[in-house]
């Protein structure tokens, strides 16, 4: 995020002439975002704003950042002094902007366009005139207005006694708790579609309860796992260089792996951890409607 602020505002000094001096003051939104030669698919608006010839800011899902740029010959930039905020946990795109942010150093421009690059990275920007930018707002206010008033009840008609756990093995998920609003739960799958909960701090769903899923979609969720590779992979997967993470735990079989940032995590890793939270959220959404 402080590399793509720091860009734009490289580009901002790489001339004067008039287009170069419409950076300061203006706001630019990701567009498209290349790691690696692959999309990274957008979910969500991440806004550069240019403040000055030396400071910018960054709006991510939650939280933000600013720091300061400075500029290396024509087109290489160079970011200092970033901050951010760590209210809560941000979605992976914005975390997958941050982080490529941090290799960007190459910028290339137009009037309302700006590339953000490196060898391996490459960050579209889109100019943002202000009344886009307030219809922005306004519909993100009114998707957190709907999510912060979401209640759950704590008395599910759910099973919560230990006799409806079945033996054997299973395959555990485990979010923590972070510096913000992140739902800390653990969640253990076993292959009869059996889903035990545990809600915890911040959890919208609270204590110990039991949920069933289609018996069809754990037995192939457990097939994956054993035809992976899963023992062989590292214990930790980060960017130390990313602020307030929620880590993210998978256990199988006694092989706990934490993913503080799945993005540095194998192909094969990450699609194992995206399959146990789809199956996560539907186990959560039949525990929101008992």
């Amino acid at each position: 995020m402080k590399t793509t602020l720091l860009s734009i505002l490289v580009l901002t000094l790489i001339s004067c002439d008039a287009s170069t001096k419409e950076f300061i003051g203006s706001s630019w939104k990701v567009t498209e975002l290349k790691t690696n030669g692959t999309l990274v698919k957008v979910t969500n608006d991440v806004v550069l704003t240019v403040k000055s010839k030396t400071d910018f800011s960054l709006q991510l899902d939650a939280n933000s950042c600013f720091g300061t740029y400075t500029i290396k010959g024509k087109n290489k930039i160079k970011l200092n002094d970033i901050g951010c905020t760590e209210m809560c946990c941000d979605s992976d795109f914005s975390r997958a902007v941050v982080n490529a942010l941090y290799k960007v150093s190459k910028i290339n421009q137009t009037k309302d366009k700006v590339i953000l690059s490196s060898g391996i990275v490459e960050i579209t920007f889109i100019k943002v005139n202000t009344s886009s930018k307030s219809k922005l707002s306004e519909a993100q206010i009114r998707q957190a207005e709907e999510t912060t008033t979401l209640v759950v009840s704590p008395n599910l008609n759910t099973q919560n006694t230990s006799n409806s756990i079945p033996k054997g093995s299973y395959i555990e998920l485990y979010k923590s708790p972070c510096k913000g609003n992140c739902e800390e739960f653990y969640m253990k799958f076993y292959e009869d579609g059996t889903v035990y909960y545990t809600g915890k701090f911040n959890a919208q769903v609270q204590g110990n309860h039991t949920v069933k899923l289609a018996t069809s979609k754990s037995k192939s969720l457990f097939k994956d796992f054993e035809e992976s590779n899963f023992m062989s992979h590292q214990d930790k997967y980060e960017d130390e260089k990313i602020m307030d993470l929620q880590n993210t735990y998978l256990t199988y079989k006694e092989k706990k792996i934490q993913i503080r940032y799945k993005y540095n995590a194998p192909k094969e890793l990450k699609a194992l951890l995206e399959k146990v939270e789809a199956q996560a959220i539907e186990a959560l959404h039949k525990l929101k409607q008992n």
